[in-house]
């Protein structure tokens, strides 16, 4: 099933996605099998299996692909089993958080949405006194960064929109960003900065 809404697509199947998204030199038997590859990607089928969907499953996926991209940003959230906040201050980071999120950004913004989510995004337990932060031990870093594979859209692309708008803003236009994505964020910047919720580590 086509999902309709981004809260049902994960930032592993989003980077999948974004490289279709620049339709603009495209026309004919080109834009058709772009949409083909689209619907592979969503449904985890392969380009064959995708070409036999009906136009029912072909309008649903025009329906997720033409939505805004969600843009409350969740503050706290849980991802399979650990409870974590974001870092809204990018001085909060430390050291090895920033190079973590330079490097990601560098490389390439999208494909490595997630480790720059895993970096902005500190693990917490709930005590007696509220909640606390903690670190993950060395041999666990790799798994739970790849776990924001898993993270929904609805909660990875405000903080990455602010995040990377921010920090475009502080340190100005250069080669480490897509030109592209940049220009995509920040048309919903101000909205996003007006719309905060805490997501009560659900």
């Amino acid at each position: 099933m086509i999902p309709n809404k981004w809260d049902n697509i994960t930032v592993g199947t989003y980077s999948k996605l974004y490289p279709t998204f620049d339709t603009k030199d495209l026309e004919g038997v080109e834009l058709v099998d772009n949409k083909i590859n689209q619907l592979s990607i969503i449904k985890g089928i392969s380009l064959d299996e995708a070409q036999n969907c009906n136009m029912k499953e072909v309008d649903r996926l025009s329906e997720l692909l033409n939505a805004p991209l969600p843009t409350k940003i969740v503050k706290r959230f849980k991802l399979n089993g650990v409870n974590y906040r974001f870092n809204m201050d990018a001085n909060q980071l430390n050291g090895g958080g920033y190079i973590g999120v330079m490097d990601s950004i560098k490389d390439d913004p999208i494909k490595n949405m997630h480790v720059t989510l895993f970096n902005l995004a500190t693990p917490q337990k709930f005590s007696v006194k509220g909640w606390k932060d903690y670190e993950f031990k060395e041999h666990e870093v790799q798994e739970r960064m790849d776990e924001f594979k898993q993270l929904p859209m609805c909660i990875a692309y405000p903080i990455a929109l602010f995040f990377l708008t921010l920090l475009k803003n502080l340190i100005g236009d250069s080669g480490d960003f897509s030109s592209a994505l940049m220009k995509r964020m920040s048309k919903i910047l101000d909205e996003t900065k007006a719309d905060l919720i805490d997501g009560g580590g659900q």
